[in-house]
């Protein structure tokens, strides 16, 4: 998800992963689409064992995710 605060040439962007079954949000980070903040989420999700990202086709999953792991599309 994403937003603009102030100005809309900088939108900040919100990833977050959800339980399946519960619907319950288990992390999230918030900031620009970088991809040093893309690396913060799988770092906090590693307790929960999270072995699929189902992502859009930004650049960056590629780059930052294993491509076993990464699921791109609609699913």
């Amino acid at each position: 998800m994403w937003s603009y605060v102030g100005k809309k040439q900088e939108p900040r962007w919100l990833w977050h992963a959800i339980a399946h079954y519960s619907g319950a949000v288990l992390a999230y980070v918030c900031g620009r689409r970088k991809d040093a903040v893309l690396q913060e989420l799988p770092q906090l999700l590693q307790p929960f064992g999270i072995k699929r990202f189902y992502t859009d086709h930004w650049g960056a999953y590629a780059r930052q995710l294993k491509a076993a792991q990464h699921f791109p599309g609609k699913r």
